[in-house]
């Protein structure tokens, strides 16, 4: 029986950037299998077949001409997924049918890349399952993937500093305690990326942003971070956030009350990575929730 490939938690930021795995470049028992599955890694070295994911349901569409297909866009801190569900994902299309926009949204599903031609590249999650969940489930998946990204990124930047490659750099991190997978990831990684310290800072970065809006309150002692939020949230829930609102006409609101506007923008910002606001389009804001 053909064994099922652990469901990974990863950013958007990260699966985005992910290749397909030449089956040359896996160990020989995996070529050596005719049914091993269609693997992608990431620019970190993190093989993945599945991905498990939640963040907010922002975009969903039926594309489907004589059978029902589902468009779905989920945002986490970092980024977008794009996932589809058809004829042949049964529960995630019925779900996609019944389900209203904005949700919280966990999901498991397969990954997949499209290449029709070279340099352009579209990696999306064929859903197998998918539930709504609450707002603090979703913080603790991006808190735990979070650290999971950050050992991997600790990892990366060892197998930078030390210098080595190949299978020796593979021994390298073994000895350090780096699982096998990963440290075959990161071998193989490093030896396709032409710059992978440039997607690791961003990635950082990613990370660090969007753990501070889950935090937003201990930002500031004094509690004033957290006043300014609940102010701009009021302000939104007053002029109908919930349905959308123009954004230029949401500033000039927030300025007319006294509230400088480089101070709303750092807190919508805060909100849309911490997945309490969202732009169903561009210009327009809308809670969650």
């Amino acid at each position: 029986m053909l064994k099922r490939e652990v469901a990974k938690r990863v950013f958007a930021k990260e699966f985005e950037a992910c290749r397909e795995l030449e089956k040359s470049a896996r160990s020989a028992s995996e070529t050596a299998d005719s049914k091993s599955p269609n693997l992608l890694i990431s620019p970190l070295g993190l093989i993945l077949n599945r991905v498990f994911a939640i963040g907010v349901l922002t975009e969903l569409d039926s594309i489907g001409t004589q059978n029902e297909m589902w468009k779905a866009r989920i945002v986490d801190p970092t980024g977008a997924f794009t996932v589809y569900a058809g004829q042949f994902q049964p529960d995630a299309s019925i779900f996609f049918s019944t389900v209203q926009v904005p949700a919280f949204i966990a999901l498991t599903g397969k990954a997949r890349i499209y290449e029709p031609e070279p340099g352009s590249v579209f990696i999306s999650i064929r859903a197998e399952e998918a539930n709504v969940v609450d707002e603090e489930l979703r913080n603790r998946w991006v808190v735990d993937t979070a650290e999971q990204a950050v050992d991997r990124l600790e990892a990366f930047s060892d197998a930078l500093a030390c210098g080595y490659h190949g299978e020796t750099l593979r021994e390298y991190l073994l000895e350090r305690g780096i699982s096998e997978e990963l440290a075959e990831g990161i071998s193989i990684a490093l030896e396709r990326e032409r710059a992978p310290q440039e997607f690791a800072k961003q990635l950082r970065a990613s990370i660090r942003e969007g753990l501070s809006a889950l935090n937003f309150e201990s930002e500031d002692p004094a509690g004033a971070k957290a006043d300014q939020k609940e102010f701009v949230l009021e302000l939104l829930r007053e002029m109908g956030g919930g349905k959308g609102v123009d954004y230029a006409s949401f500033v000039d609101a927030a300025i007319s009350r006294g509230v400088p506007e480089e101070l709303v923008e750092e807190v919508v910002r805060s909100l849309l990575s911490g997945g309490q606001c969202y732009e169903p389009k561009i210009g327009i804001i809308r809670l969650v929730g």
